[in-house]
């Protein structure tokens, strides 16, 4: 499997040897980024599905960008969030720049070299039979090793948006499980070959998938069965421009609402929300960081959210409808147009638009069954099953010791 020497685990220091890697052997190893949740959750569900599914295979989630440096990692994340957050449209244009950049480049075999020597070690350590990544930098790394001839073992890239940019596209790449049939052909249209693209949807938790009791969610939070919900999710790290003044419009609507938000990892955020919404005559419910998303969701009749790839996945898988408010240039906002496109969502450039959004939505049941509808058919919750047999599949696991890929839908 590994093109490298046994002995090439000695490189790393034993003690830190026993830390991240406490078995000799994977079947798959998943490798993801923490650049906001999306990512990094997409790579969870995909390992939760297989210890579900295939309780008999190992597998390990590494963060790549943790694996080549955690100093330089946590500098890059800080850099990243303060980008998205003050500094939306020149990330955007950094996206743009770069979402054309030939394999070739010298820009891009910079970022092939990135972590190829602990990657080197990782393979040699954990003996993988398949190497699923969520992230695009170790993807590019990946494919340059089996280039060089550095590294046999097969790899599966997952898209994690509903759009394609250069960095996700890589010559030496065995397998792409995408959102959809548009970013398939988008894909194929780049020069991959069709059979080495697989339509599964963007991998959500399980949590995403099992029916809940709207009415005993209700119950267990203390929400007002009475009210419609309003669900408003900052993100992980709270990359949501304009928390606030979406929360105050929303408190200052005609309609009456109970308004649940999500702030995140965001304190200093949580507790302005819960002062500014002190006096609101209707119940607010203001979380930190929490798990417990799907059930939240059970309860929500519309969420506004930004528009990250793995959030409205699983609004789609819930059959929640969606106002996308402020999305952050580049793939949030190509993520916003085809939820639109497709009757999901609506989109929301300033707080009026989100009153309106909301307002509409709220008054008329039929359009948000419409919507939720939208929702379902564009939703793919098994995505997580069937990446995880694929990978399998790809690594050579006997097919009598797995579950056929279904079609995600």
């Amino acid at each position: 499997m590994s093109a490298f020497p046994s002995d090439a685990a000695e490189i790393l220091p034993r003690r830190r040897l026993s830390v991240l890697y406490p078995a000799q052997h994977f079947d798959v190893v998943v490798l993801s980024a923490r650049y906001g949740a999306g990512h990094w959750q997409a790579a969870a569900a995909v390992r939760e599905a297989m210890h579900a599914l295939f309780p008999g295979r190992d597998s390990l989630l590494l963060d790549y960008m943790d694996l080549v440096n955690p100093a330089l990692n946590r500098t890059i994340q800080s850099l990243y969030l303060a980008s998205i957050k003050h500094f939306p449209g020149g990330y955007g244009w950094f996206y743009r720049t770069t979402s054309t950049i030939p394999p070739d480049s010298p820009f891009q075999s910079l970022l092939n070299s990135l972590g190829r020597e602990q990657l080197a070690r990782l393979v040699a350590v954990t003996t993988p039979r398949a190497i699923v990544s969520t992230f695009p930098t170790q993807a590019g790394v990946l494919s340059d090793m089996r280039r060089l001839g550095q590294c046999a073992v097969p790899s599966l890239t997952v898209i994690t948006d509903n759009t394609v940019h250069s960095q996700w596209v890589h010559p030496y790449t065995d397998m792409y499980c995408v959102s959809s049939p548009d970013v398939a052909a988008n894909l194929a249209a780049r020069g991959v070959p069709p059979q080495r693209i697989a339509t599964t949807g963007i991998p959500v938790r399980q949590a995403f998938t099992r029916p809940l009791d709207r009415s005993e969610v209700l119950r267990h939070y203390r929400f007002d069965p009475t009210l419609p919900v309003v669900l408003v999710m900052s993100g992980a790290f709270a990359a949501l421009g304009g928390v606030n003044e979406a929360c105050r419009i929303l408190t200052h609507m005609d309609r009456p609402l109970q308004l649940v938000v999500v702030a995140g990892r965001d304190r200093l955020l949580a507790r302005h929300l819960q002062r500014m919404v002190a006096h609101y005559p209707y119940p607010v419910h203001v979380f930190g960081y929490v798990e417990f998303i799907a059930e939240l969701m059970t309860v929500a009749d519309v969420l506004v959210t930004k528009a990250g790839g793995v959030t409205t996945a699983e609004a789609l898988a819930m059959g929640l409808p969606v106002i996308i408010f402020r999305p952050i240039p580049g793939q949030e906002e190509a993520n916003a147009d085809y939820l639109c496109e497709h009757g999901a969502a609506l989109s929301a450039r300033n707080t009026d638009e989100l009153r309106q959004a909301c307002d509409s939505l709220l008054a008329d049941p039929a359009r948000r069954y419409r919507m939720r509808e939208a929702c379902l058919r564009l939703g793919r919750p098994n995505a997580a099953r069937d990446v995880a047999a694929l990978a399998l599949r790809l690594g050579g696991i006997p097919a009598e010791d797995m579950a056929t890929p279904g079609s995600g839908g």
